[in-house]
């Protein structure tokens, strides 16, 4: 399903707007999600997911196509009632307490604490301070929008963006991470930092949440993994707004220019800090 933010109050808030064309009439922006939603997987959209809705159709025959769509990720046992629930409700409520924590909300004991709490303790221990939760962050020369889960100060002063995924894990200790999380991350912290007028691009780190141990599993984004990222979103964005909202391309075209002058720039930083990383690991070795 499509999301698009209206930008028009200076915050950035979830719109109504539910279509390219309503958001085109309203002056809303499509989310990042939505933008990196247009590459499809050959054979998760196109082969797995048509006969998982088949298969959940004819087994819930009472249910609206909209709860089938709902259960085509899987069902999650609910940690306060034991009922087994789409794992995107599931998701949505570990989310919520993950935002209570960080907020500072006082909040009645719930038993899904337990998969908020690990967050809480790592960023205790990592001297990580919050600053936002679930901020919407936009850029109006792309013209996306995305809300970041988790923006916080490390010790040293920088931001730090951070992204939490409820995926099934068994318990291995390994998280499930796709380069779609890093791109929606990436371009959220790029945005951020225009926001903010930064000079750099804040660290990129997602987080999975493993439903099945509550374990909580890191992964830090590199440079190089977050200009990709970036790169890959900007590129959706300039063929959303013209095959999706219909832009003009004598307008897409001059977007174009400033968003290759900052994509020369970006290069160009990218550069010097893996020059900078092969320096140091060669004095490391001498």
């Amino acid at each position: 399903m499509s999301h698009f933010y209206d930008i028009q109050n200076g915050s950035g808030t979830l719109s109504e707007s539910s279509t390219a064309p309503q958001a085109r009439k309203a002056g809303h922006l499509p989310s990042v999600t939505t933008v990196l939603g247009i590459i499809k997987d050959p054979f998760i959209d196109y082969i797995w997911k048509p006969n998982k809705l088949v298969e959940l159709a004819r087994e819930h025959l009472h249910l609206h196509p909209k709860q089938i769509q709902d259960l085509t990720y899987g069902l999650v046992q609910c940690a306060e009632t034991g009922n087994m629930i789409p794992s995107s409700e599931f998701g949505t409520t570990v989310h919520a307490r993950l935002e209570g924590y960080v907020t500072g909300e006082s909040m009645e004991p719930s038993e899904y604490d337990a998969y908020a709490q690990p967050f809480v303790g790592w960023l205790a221990k990592e001297g990580v301070t919050p600053v936002h939760a679930e901020l919407v962050v936009y850029d109006e020369s792309i013209r996306i929008a995305g809300s970041v889960d988790f923006i916080g100060t490390e010790m040293n002063g920088n931001y730090i963006l951070m992204d939490y995924k409820c995926r099934s894990c068994k318990g291995s200790g390994k998280g499930k991470f796709y380069d779609k999380d890093c791109a929606q991350l990436a371009i959220e912290a790029w945005m951020f930092a225009r926001m903010k007028g930064l000079d750099y691009i804040p660290k990129c780190v997602s987080i999975c949440i493993d439903v099945d141990s509550k374990e909580h599993i890191h992964k830090e984004w590199s440079n190089v993994e977050c200009y990709k990222g970036i790169l890959r979103a900007k590129l959706l964005a300039t063929l959303y707004w013209m095959d999706f909202m219909c832009e003009d391309i004598g307008q897409l075209k001059e977007r174009k220019k400033e968003m290759l002058r900052d994509e020369i720039d970006m290069s160009i930083s990218i550069l010097k800090e893996l020059q900078s990383d092969i320096s140091t690991n060669e004095s490391a070795t001498e």
